[in-house]
């Protein structure tokens, strides 16, 4: 008769297997995991083999992959400075477009310009000639009047402001209770004060009156405010004239950036 083979049922390779678990669950863990280590020392090569494929293929396919990582850094160093050049000529198209909201005449150009420097009555900002900027040219700081360009080189030039003696500027004075403007002449007297020259007494000059900078051929084609009058007395020294005192429209201390009018030159 012939001997029958043993064959193990499904149920006895599943008995076998839960036995096994159980025994690797009682067995220390110093031992399995020197197990682990000699499993892997063995069987290392091949299991490597498809992550080693797949880290290769990325690296040709990401550009990240092809550069060192000082070049990485420089890359990120370089853009972030992009993102901030970006940022920064936002911010000065955001201006120039309320600065444009107020000027009536497209003719007159605008330099955006900051400032890099302060003294007193005068600021020094960072655009010059090469930007078209000449002497007497009209600065606006939040859309009023402030001053003028003084001085221009290349690249930088100064700003006397309307407070400095040595800007002169014709105006005109809104009387709206008249209906009329009445003209003048503003020049600083170097403290901080900006004063309306030689206006007869006849002329009914009341606190609260806005003063603006009056055209000039070449350099204004339309008024500009300036400020309004403050004080506006007889003068004890010439009884037949107002001692006249104008308030700027924005205070200088918290004008960080300006812009210059820069007619074209075709139509000077």
């Amino acid at each position: 008769m012939a001997r029958s083979r043993f064959k193990p049922s499904k149920l006895t390779l599943l008995v076998g297997l839960v036995l096994m678990g159980f025994i690797l669950l009682l067995i220390p863990q110093d031992i399995t995991s020197k197990l682990n280590f000699a499993f892997i020392d063995i069987f290392g090569f091949f299991l490597n083999i498809g992550s080693s494929a797949a880290y290769q293929q990325n690296s040709q396919n990401d550009p990240l992959f092809s550069v060192s990582r000082q070049e990485y850094n420089k890359l990120q160093a370089a853009y972030e400075n992009l993102q901030e050049k970006v940022s920064e000529q936002e911010k000065q198209i955001e201006q120039l477009s309320r600065v444009r909201m107020t000027e009536p005449d497209p003719a007159a150009g605008l330099v955006l310009a900051k400032i890099v420097n302060r003294r007193q009555n005068e600021f020094i900002i960072n655009r010059g000639s090469a930007d078209g900027l000449v002497k007497g040219q009209y600065v606006l700081g939040d859309n009023a009047v402030i001053g003028c360009i003084e001085q221009a080189s290349a690249d930088i030039s100064s700003v006397k402001l309307i407070t400095s003696s040595a800007c002169k500027l014709h105006v005109k004075i809104s009387a709206p209770d008249v209906n009329s403007y009445f003209n003048g002449t503003i020049q600083g007297d170097d403290k901080n004060r900006a004063k309306i020259l030689n206006v007869p007494k006849k002329y009914k000059i009341k606190d609260g009156y806005y003063v603006y900078a009056a055209p000039k051929t070449g350099f204004l084609l339309s008024p500009r405010i300036i400020g309004k009058i403050s004080k506006c007395v007889v003068d004890e020294t010439r009884p037949l004239l107002w001692d006249i005192t104008v308030k700027p429209a924005y205070e200088f201390d918290d004008i960080t950036d300006v812009a210059v009018i820069v007619i074209k030159q075709e139509l000077k």
